[in-house]
């Protein structure tokens, strides 16, 4: 490590994959960024920042759109995606989620990499976010008196959909109280034509992208010491920033219990009223419990992976099924939630459902019916070969 690095290595660990993973945090900025020395030409790069909003007006996925309409180097729309063709990479891309927004970028070697690294965390902590870009990425109304906009479209085309609503009411009902696990981070179109507006787009900027918030993930064949010298002028451009505040963590407020269970039946428009949807979801563990996280999923595995699962085997694979297919979801909140998915249920057997989804987890919890500790070892060793091929065919999943 140079002398003048500001980067120190916090945590080193190889996987069972064979991958070393390292671990730095700036002591000039905050910023921490994570290596996986994975095998293969391509270099992967992630870059995540811990978001938190407790209202609908989707401020996170707001923000993700205006990221990339320029920086205050690069003040025009559309360069970020140019610099990043030339530097062999295919465009960019980016997620928002409940707790975090990622924005991601590929490109063939380290070369192209090293020089796009910086020109990214440059749209992301100084955008320009213009009241212009806000009005076509966001929200307006176009000639014909309609609503227009990208964000806008984006929510128009799920937010009434079955699977959106109930999958919102779940969250509202899982996670009670000022919390905000069961807010649309998406954004809700009443909001997004009423409240949402660029100062709180600024203003949510200024709080969450910040240095001590961004966490850059890299998996590839790459230098740490490159990376570092790479990000020199953002840690410089940082450390002159006069109008860096006190750093306030998100997600440090407690996450509200859940006094009792609660049964929601949701109307959802569609185009046969024949048949519904059943979401079965269930607060867990905590997120840093990895051992029972992992356990609720070869659980739920064993539950539901085949038909002769016993869920499947009772509500599927029957002479007459109460769905047509089950999976399930665990939501890695810091108190997680795991949810069962039953689809194409029909509507006269949605009662009928849930009296038997439960009927045949009590018989398995009293132990009525036996666990097949044969089946289970197969499920794990299954579990395990995933992990480990996975590692090998896709090493950027480690991310």
């Amino acid at each position: 490590m140079t002398k003048s690095c500001a980067y120190e290595c916090t945590a080193e660990i190889l996987t069972d994959g064979g991958v070393k993973l390292s671990k730095y945090k700036s002591s000039k900025s905050g910023m921490t960024i994570c290596i996986a020395e994975a095998d293969g030409p391509l270099v992967g790069g992630y870059l995540c920042v811990a978001t938190e909003a407790h209202d609908d007006d989707g401020l996170p996925h707001t923000l993700e759109h205006l990221v990339f309409m320029g920086s205050e180097k690069y003040p025009y729309k559309g360069v970020l995606d140019l610099v990043a063709n030339r530097c062999l990479a295919q465009g960019t891309n980016a997620w928002t989620d409940t707790d975090h927004t990622c924005y991601t970028m590929s490109t063939a070697g380290d070369e192209g990499f090293l020089k796009l690294l910086p020109i990214y965390i440059d749209h992301l902590l100084y955008p320009v976010l213009t009241g212009s870009a806000f009005v076509t990425e966001v929200h307006s109304i176009n000639g014909e008196g309609e609503d227009a906009g990208v964000v806008y479209s984006e929510m128009q085309t799920r937010e009434n959909s079955g699977e959106s609503l109930c999958h919102l009411s779940m969250l509202r009902s899982m996670y009670p109280g000022h919390c905000g696990y069961k807010s649309e981070t998406g954004g809700l179109m009443k909001n997004l034509r009423e409240s949402t507006t660029n100062e709180k787009v600024r203003a949510y900027h200024k709080e969450f992208y910040r240095p001590e918030n961004l966490c850059v993930i890299i998996v590839g064949q790459i230098n740490a010491e490159k990376v570092f010298e790479a990000l020199e002028p953002v840690e410089e451009r940082i450390a002159n920033d006069s109008e860096r505040t006190p750093f306030v963590r998100p997600w440090q407020t407690p996450v509200p219990p859940l006094p009792e269970s609660v049964t929601l039946e949701v109307n959802y428009p569609s185009d046969e009223d024949e048949h519904g949807l059943v979401i079965a979801a269930w607060r867990g563990p905590l997120a840093n419990d990895y051992s029972q996280l992992i356990s609720i999923q070869i659980l739920m595995d064993y539950l539901t992976d085949t038909s002769v699962s016993p869920l499947n085997r009772e509500l599927v694979e029957t002479e007459d099924p109460l769905c047509n297919q089950m999976d399930y979801t665990v939501i890695e909140n810091f108190e997680s939630c795991i949810y069962l998915h039953l689809s194409n249920v029909p509507v006269k057997k949605l009662q009928e459902v849930k009296e038997k989804l439960f009927d045949v987890l009590k018989n398995i919890a009293d132990g009525n019916e036996e666990l097949d500790m044969e089946r289970m070892r197969t499920v794990i060793r299954k579990k395990k070969l995933y992990i480990l091929s996975n590692m090998e065919n896709n090493p950027r999943s480690i991310s």
